[in-house]
C-alpha cells in the first residue's frame, strides 16, 4: 500500500508548486501593466510640458524676431542677383586666342578664365566660336586699354603710317631719297645719351627699338628719348628667339613691354616692333600682327654691336650699303656708334639722303 500511495503525494505536490507558479506569473504581468501606465502617463506630462513651454517660446518670438527676418531677407539678396547679371560677358573665341593671350587681354588670370568656364586646369584647347565668360570688369579695362592705344596711334601721325600687318618691312620706297637710322636697345645703355645728342644736334630722325628690361633699368632715358620726340617701338620684354617661344610667351614679351613704355612716357609701341636677333618666321609675324604690330627688319646691318669692329669700319660699312629707303640697324650700347654717329650722319647728308623715322620712309 505504502508504495501504491506514495507517488499520489507527489502528484499532488507538483500541482500546488504549479498553481504558486500561475500566481507569481499573475502578480508579475500586473506589476508590468502598472509600470507601463506610468511611463505612459509620465511620457504624456513631459510631452503636454515640453508642448506648452514651445508654445510660450513662439509667442514671445512672435513679437521681436518678424523685423529681424525680413531686413536679412531684403538687405542680402537684391546685392546677390545684381552682381550675377554683371559678373561677366560672353566672348566668341578667334583665330590665335588662348587662354593666356585673353587673360592678358582682359586684365585677368588664366584660373580665373577656366574656373569661370569650368574649364580642367590642364585643358588649354580653345575652339574657334566657342563662347567663353569673360569677367565684366576685365572687359572695361581692356577696351580702355585698346581705346587709348588706337587714340595714340592715331594721335601721331607718323605711326600711324604704318598699319598692323604679317608682311615685314625690311626698307622703304626707292623713289625717294631716304633713309631711316634705327637704334636696338637691350644692353648696355652708357653710350645712349652722346647718341641723342648728334641725332638732336643734327636735327635728324630716328628710331628706337627698346626692350622691357633696357626700359626698366633706364626709365629716364627712356623718357628722354620719347620727349626728344622719337619714336619708340617694342623689341620684346627679355630678348628671346622668338622662333623658340609659345605663342602666349611672345604676346606676354610684347605686352609686358608695351606696358613699361606707356608707364615710363605715355606712349604706346604699337606698330613698331623688331624681333630679337633678327630672328622670325610666319609664326610669329602672324601673332606679332594679331596683338598689334608690324615687324621692321633692316637693309643695313651696321655690325656695330661686335667688340672687334672700330669706328671707321662701323661708318664706312654703312656707307657702302645705302641707297633709298634704306633702314639702318644700331645700337644704343654701341660705343663705336656713340663716337662715330656725328661723322656718319655728316656723310650721309653729303650724299643727299634725309634722314627720317622709319614711317616717314612711307610718306
Amino acid at each position: 500500500m505504502d508504495n501504491y500511495r506514495a507517488p499520489r503525494m507527489r502528484g499532488s505536490r507538483q500541482r500546488r508548486k504549479v498553481r504558486w507558479n500561475y500566481k507569481r506569473i499573475a502578480f508579475a504581468l500586473v506589476i508590468l501593466l502598472l509600470i507601463a501606465f506610468s511611463a505612459a502617463y509620465g511620457g504624456y506630462s513631459l510631452a503636454h510640458k515640453l508642448s506648452v513651454s514651445n508654445g510660450q517660446k513662439e509667442e514671445a518670438s512672435a513679437n521681436k524676431p518678424t523685423q529681424v527676418k525680413a531686413q536679412t531677407t531684403t538687405t542680402k539678396l537684391p546685392p546677390t542677383t545684381t552682381t550675377t547679371k554683371q559678373q561677366y560677358i560672353e566672348y566668341e573665341v578667334k583665330a590665335g586666342d588662348t587662354f593666356y593671350g585673353l587673360a592678358i587681354k582682359f586684365g585677368t588670370s588664366v584660373d580665373a578664365l577656366k574656373k569661370l568656364n569650368g574649364v580642367a586646369s590642364d585643358d588649354d584647347n580653345l575652339q574657334i566660336g566657342q563662347i567663353l565668360k569673360i569677367p565684366a570688369k576685365g572687359v572695361l579695362t581692356a577696351q580702355a586699354l585698346d581705346e587709348e592705344t588706337t587714340q595714340l596711334v592715331q594721335s601721331n601721325s607718323k605711326r600711324s603710317i604704318i598699319k598692323a600687318s604679317s608682311q615685314e618691312i625690311s626698307r622703304g620706297p626707292t623713289n625717294v631719297k631716304k633713309i631711316a637710322l634705327t637704334f636696338d636697345a637691350g644692353a648696355d645703355s652708357k653710350p645712349t645719351s652722346k647718341i641723342l645728342k648728334a641725332l638732336d644736334d643734327a636735327g635728324v630722325g630716328a628710331t628706337f627699338f627698346l626692350t622691357g628690361k633696357w626700359v626698366e633699368e633706364n626709365p629716364q632715358l627712356t623718357k628722354d628719348i620719347a620727349n626728344r620726340g622719337f619714336l619708340i617701338g617694342n623689341h620684346t620684354y627679355a630678348h628671346p628667339d622668338l622662333t623658340k617661344e609659345t605663342e602666349d610667351n611672345i604676346a606676354y614679351e610684347l605686352s609686358k613691354t608695351e606696358r613699361l613704355v606707356k608707364e615710363a612716357t605715355g606712349e604706346t609701341t604699337k606698330p613698331l616692333f623688331r624681333p630679337p636677333f633678327g630672328s622670325r618666321d610666319k609664326r610669329v609675324l602672324r601673332i606679332v600682327a594679331e596683338q598689334g604690330y608690324r615687324s621692321i627688319y633692316w637693309t643695313i646691318d651696321s655690325l656695330d654691336w661686335k667688340p672687334t669692329m672700330t669706328p671707321e669700319q662701323v661708318k664706312n660699312r654703312v656707307i657702302a650699303g645705302l641707297s633709298n629707303g634704306a633702314i639702318i640697324l644700331m645700337h644704343c650700347g654701341s660705343p663705336q656708334t656713340a663716337q662715330i654717329l656725328p661723322e656718319l650722319i655728316d656723310e650721309i647728308k653729303n650724299r643727299g639722303y634725309e634722314i627720317v623715322s622709319v614711317p616717314e620712309l612711307f610718306e
